[in-house]
C-alpha cells in the first residue's frame, strides 16, 4: 500500500483579495460609432435636417427604395480588426489582474483605436459609387466624405460593468 500525505499553506498577503477585486472589474464594454443626436448641418441633398445617427443608419443599411446603396463604414471595420482588439485585451489580462492597468483604460484604448480605424475606412474604404446627380451636387465622387461632419461625429463611450 502506498500512502501519500500532502500539506500546503497559503500565505495570503492580500494578493488573493486584490486578484478577486480586479477580476470583478473585467465587466463593461466600449461602444463605437456615431452616437448621440447631433444634427448634420446643411449641404446634403435632403429636404430637412437629419441627425448624424440617422444618417449613419442610412449609410450602414442603405435605402433601396430611394436608390441609396449600403455603404457600411462601421461593421466591416470592427470585423476586420477584431483580432487586433482581442489581442490587446489578451495582452492586458495579467496587468489588469495585478492591478497595474484598469479595464477602463483597456476599453478607452480600444475605443480610440476603433474610432481611428472607422475614420480611416471612411476615407480609404471601397464603397458603392455615388450617382452622377450626387457627384454633380457635391463636386466629388468620394462616398461618405463631403463636409467632414460625419467623420468627425465618430466617437466612443466606455460603459462600465456592474461592479
Amino acid at each position: 500500500m502506498v500512502s501519500y500525505k500532502s500539506e500546503f499553506e497559503i500565505n495570503d498577503d492580500g494578493s488573493l483579495q486584490k486578484f478577486i477585486e480586479n477580476a470583478e472589474k473585467l465587466a463593461g464594454h466600449v461602444e463605437v460609432g456615431v452616437l448621440g443626436d447631433k444634427t448634420h448641418i446643411g449641404g446634403g441633398g435632403g429636404k430637412r435636417p437629419i441627425n448624424m445617427a440617422d444618417l449613419t443608419a442610412i449609410y450602414v443599411f442603405g435605402v433601396p427604395s430611394q436608390n441609396i446603396p449600403k455603404r457600411d463604414f462601421v461593421t466591416p471595420v470592427i470585423e476586420q480588426n477584431q483580432d487586433k482588439y482581442i489581442g490587446y485585451i489578451e495582452e492586458k489580462v495579467i496587468p489588469i489582474l495585478q492591478g497595474d492597468v484598469s479595464m477602463q483604460e483597456v476599453w478607452q484604448f480600444i475605443g480610440m483605436e476603433a474610432k481611428a480605424d472607422i475614420q480611416d475606412y471612411m476615407v480609404n474604404g471601397k464603397f458603392a459609387p455615388l450617382s452622377p446627380k450626387t457627384i454633380k451636387r457635391k463636386g466629388s465622387s468620394k462616398p461618405l466624405i463631403d463636409t467632414g461632419q460625419l467623420r468627425k461625429a465618430v466617437s466612443y463611450i466606455v460603459v462600465k460593468g456592474s461592479k
